[in-house]
């Protein structure tokens, strides 16, 4: 029992910590990641920023999310090799978003490079739950 308590007092202070660090995007960071622009997106943030959390829109997320968010591939093509594709800031994971996107493409590049299938967000729901949610049949029947 104190396991389950301790493990689960961990757990709500990593995802409390990860919305109280979030950052704000600079108008600049906002504007590069916007125009999908590969060579300006590697001016712009470094490759300590891939990891962090930013607040967007009241969400924390990574860039990777973002990118799979907001349909932006060159940006996601950058990343998906340079960062962990199992990181999340707000319990969803960069696959998560692709299968609630019905994003094929980014999907199976995050799984490619090691996104796990089988990760559950606080309600116990994985990827393949979030495709199925948003009637992306095709993504959910890889996952």
């Amino acid at each position: 029992m104190k396991k389950i308590l301790t493990a689960t007092l961990l757990f709500g202070l990593s995802i409390f910590a990860n919305g109280l660090f979030a950052q704000e995007l600079s108008a600049e960071q906002l504007k590069t990641f916007q125009t999908d622009n590969s060579e300006n997106f590697l001016k712009v943030f470094s490759h300590e920023d891939y990891s962090k959390c930013y607040t967007v829109n009241g969400s924390s997320v990574n860039l990777l999310s973002l990118s799979v968010k907001n349909n932006k591939t060159k940006i996601f093509n950058e990343l998906v090799k340079n960062t962990d594709v199992n990181k999340s800031c707000n319990e969803v994971t960069p696959l998560m978003y692709a299968a609630t996107a019905g994003n094929m493409d980014a999907a199976k590049m995050l799984i490619k490079y090691g996104a796990k299938k089988d990760t559950k967000d606080s309600k116990g729901k994985t990827a393949k739950d979030y495709a199925l949610k948003n009637k992306q049949a095709t993504v959910a029947m890889i996952l």
